[in-house]
C-alpha cells in the first residue's frame, strides 16, 4: 500500500479532516494535500510529526494507536520499497560488492559521511530518509554503469533483460531491484538548504587558498575571434573567456547567462576545478558577476545549480536573476560578456554537441554582445537580494517595508525569536559570552525595537506566526551550543546559550505563544539545522538567514522558490535505531 493510500485510510477511520491532521501534525495544509495526492514523500520529521497526531487524534476505542506504532507502519508505506528493509539492504550490499562501489566512492556521490553509509550498510543505523538514499545510488550506479564493460554483469546481477536506451532507464532498473516500486518525487530544496547551513566560507576560502592567489598579468594569447566546435572545445572556451576576462585592464560587471545543459561538460572531473578556479580568479579581482539563471526547468535542476553558486553569494560579489518568460527551448543560447572579451554559443535542444561557441576580442563584437547581454539583464527580475554587512541599512530598510504587510508567517529557526527573550535573560547572555560594550548596546537597542515593533504589529494587522524550533536536547546542545539569533544586526561575534539559558529562553517563548493570539509554537528535539534561519511570508517573500560568520542574508522573491519552502518539511538529523 503506498503512503497516500495509508494515510487516507486514517484519516476515513479516525474521522478527521485533512485540515484537522494538519494542524494536529503542525504541517502545512498543501504539504498535507501533496502527501494524499502522491506529488511528494514524508520525510522523518513530518513522519514523527503526522504519527504523533494520528495517536492523539485516534477515537478511544481504536485498538493500538501508540506513536510509535503508527509511525513504524506509516514508515514502511513511506519507504516506497514492496519488500522488507532487511531484504532490501541485502541487495543493496550484493549490488556494491559485485561492482565493487567502496563507501568512499558512495559517499561523495551522494554527499554523505562515509562513516554514516558504513553505519547504514552494517546495520547500524537507516537513512532517514530510504527513497531518496535508494533514489540517489541507482542514479549513480546508472550514470556509471551505462554503456561501460561492466553493464552487462549488471543487468545480469539485477535480473534485467530488457533494453536500456539511457542511463536513467538503468537506474529505474536498479531500482526495482532494490524493491522500490518508482523513483519518488526529487528532493527539491532540501539539498540546497542542508549545503547552505553547512557551507563556511572561512574554510572555503582556505581550501582554495583565495587570498594568496595573484591575480596574473602576463599576456594570454587569444586570437581576435575564435570558433569552437563540440563539447571539449565549448570547455575551453569557457576556461579562455575566463582567462581573458581575468587577464584585461577592465573592471566592468560581468553578465553571465546560459539555458545550455551542463551534464556532459559536469562529466569530465577536470573542467568544474578549472571553472571554479577561473570564477574564483574574477572575484579575487575584484568584478562584480551579474548572473541571470535559467528558472524554467525543474524545480531540483533549479536548486542544484543554485547550489554550485553558494561560494559565490557568500562573497557578496554576485547579484542573481532570472527572466519571467521561458526561452525558446529548442534554440539554446550562452552569453557571456566582460569589458574586453565576450563569449556566444548557440545549439539545439539535445544536440548540444553539434553546437559552437564563439569567442571574441574583436572591439565591435564585444560592444554587441555587451550591449545584448546588458538588454537581456534590463528585462530580467532579481532572483534574490543578498545582503552582507556592508549593506546593513539597506537590509534593514528593506525590512522595514517587508514587515509592514500582513501575512502568513513560518519561521523555522535553530533558536527562539528575539522578542520573546526577557531582558534580564538577555544581559544575562551577553555578559557571560564577553560581549564588547559597543556591541552589547546595539543588541540591547535591538531588542527593544524588535520587541516593540512585534507588539505594534500584533495591535495592528492581521497576522499569523508558527514557530518551529528545536527542543532542548542535552547531547545536541553540548556538541553544537545554539546561537543568540541576532544575525539580523550582523554580530562581530558568535554568542551562545548555555543549556540553562537556552531552556529558559524557550520556557519564556511558550509563555508569549500562550498571551499572544496568533502565535503557535512547534518544537522538534532534532533540529536539521544549526546555521540558518528561514522566514517564510507566505506568497510573498522567503528570507534565509545564514548566522555563522560571515554573517548573509537572502531576501527571495521568486514565486517558484517562495513555494517550495511552503510546502518545505525540515528533515530530520541522523537517529539511533
Amino acid at each position: 500500500m503506498s503512503f497516500s493510500e495509508l494515510l487516507s485510510q486514517y484519516i476515513q477511520a479516525y474521522s478527521i479532516s485533512a485540515a484537522e491532521l494538519s494542524h494536529a501534525a503542525g504541517i502545512a495544509p498543501s504539504t498535507i494535500s501533496r502527501y494524499l495526492k502522491s506529488k511528494q514523500s514524508p520525510g522523518e520529521t513530518a513522519l514523527h510529526k503526522i504519527a504523533s497526531a494520528l495517536s492523539s487524534l485516534a477515537p478511544s476505542d481504536t485498538d493500538d494507536v501508540s506513536e510509535e506504532t503508527i509511525y513504524h507502519v506509516l514508515c514502511e508505506a513511506a519507504s516506497g520499497i514492496e519488500t522488507d528493509y532487511e531484504s532490501c539492504m541485502k541487495s543493496l550490499k550484493k549490488l556494491l560488492t559485485v561492482l565493487e562501489v567502496k563507501n568512499n566512492e558512495l559517499a561523495r556521490a551522494l554527499s554523505y559521511d562515509p562513516s554514516y553509509i558504513s553505519r547504514i550498510l552494517s546495520g547500524n543505523r537507516r537513512p532517514a530518509n530510504l527513497t531518496q538514499f535508494l533514489t540517489g545510488i541507482s542514479g549513480y550506479l546508472g550514470s556509471k554503469y551505462y554503456d561501460s564493460p561492466k553493464q552487462a554483469a549488471l543487468m545480469e546481477l539485477i535480473g534485467s533483460h530488457q533494453e536500456i536506451k539511457n542511463p536513467g532507464e538503468l537506474a529505474a532498473s536498479i531500482r526495482t531491484f532494490l524493491g522500490q516500486t518508482a523513483a519518488p518525487e526529487e528532493p527539491q530544496i532540501s539539498h540546497f538548504l542542508e549545503t547552505l547551513d553547512s557551507f563556511d566560507l572561512n574554510e572555503f576560502m582556505q581550501s582554495i587558498h583565495f587570498k594568496e592567489m595573484k591575480v596574473p598579468t602576463a599576456p594570454f594569447q587569444l586570437p581576435t575571434t575564435k570558433v569552437y566546435t563540440g563539447i571539449p572545445e565549448m570547455m575551453q572556451a569557457e576556461l579562455d573567456f575566463l582567462k581573458s576576462a581575468v587577464l584585461s585592464r577592465s573592471m566592468e560587471d560581468v553578465i553571465l547567462y546560459s539555458d545550455m545543459p551542463m551534464e556532459e561538460m559536469s562529466k569530465d572531473s577536470e573542467f568544474p576545478k578549472k571553472w571554479m578556479f577561473g570564477m574564483a580568479m574574477l572575484l579575487r579581482k575584484g568584478l562584480h558577476l551579474q548572473n541571470i539563471h535559467d528558472v524554467h526547468r525543474p524545480l531540483s535542476e533549479m536548486f542544484l545549480g543554485l547550489e554550485g553558486w553558494i561560494p559565490m553569494y557568500m562573497t557578496g560579489q554576485v547579484s542573481p536573476y532570472y527572466l519571467k518568460e521561458p526561452t525558446n527551448h529548442t534554440f539554446m543560447h550562452f552569453i557571456r560578456s566582460a569589458g574586453t572579451v565576450a563569449i556566444a554559443g548557440e545549439a539545439i535542444y539535445g544536440k548540444h554537441g553539434n553546437g559552437r561557441y564563439l569567442v571574441t576580442k574583436n572591439k565591435e563584437d564585444v560592444r554587441y554582445y555587451r550591449t545584448r547581454a546588458e538588454d537581456l539583464l534590463h528585462r530580467s527580475l532579481p532572483l534574490m537580494h543578498i545582503y552582507r554587512k556592508e549593506n546593513e541599512a539597506a537590509f534593514h530598510k528593506q525590512l522595514h517595508r517587508l514587515r509592514e504587510k500582513s501575512g502568513n508567517y513560518r519561521i523555522i529557526s535553530s533558536a527562539p525569536p528575539l522578542y520573546t527573550i526577557s531582558e534580564d535573560l538577555l544581559k544575562r547572555i551577553l555578559e557571560h559570552n564577553g560581549v564588547s560594550e559597543p556591541e552589547y548596546g546595539k543588541i540591547i537597542s535591538y531588542h527593544t525595537s524588535a520587541t516593540k515593533r512585534l507588539r505594534k504589529l500584533c495591535r495592528e494587522s492581521d497576522i499569523s506566526w508558527v514557530l518551529e524550533l528545536p527542543g532542548l536536547d542535552s547531547e545536541n546542545h553540548k556538541n553544537n551550543p545554539v546561537r543568540l539569533p541576532v544575525a539580523e544586526i550582523f554580530p562581530d561575534m558568535d554568542i551562545r546559550y548555555t543549556e540553562k539559558e537556552y531552556e529558559e529562553h524557550l520556557s519564556e517563548t511558550r509563555q508569549f505563544v500562550e498571551t499572544h493570539d496568533g502565535f503557535s509554537l512547534l518544537t522538534d528535539p532534532y533540529s536539521a539545522f544549526r546555521n540558518i534561519n528561514i522566514t517564510i511570508c507566505a506568497g510573498q517573500y522567503v528570507l534565509v538567514s545564514k548566522s555563522n560568520a560571515p554573517t548573509i542574508h537572502f531576501l527571495i522573491y521568486h514565486p517558484k522558490m517562495i513555494e517550495a519552502f511552503e510546502q518545505f518539511v525540515p528533515p530530520i538529523v541522523e537517529m539511533n535505531l
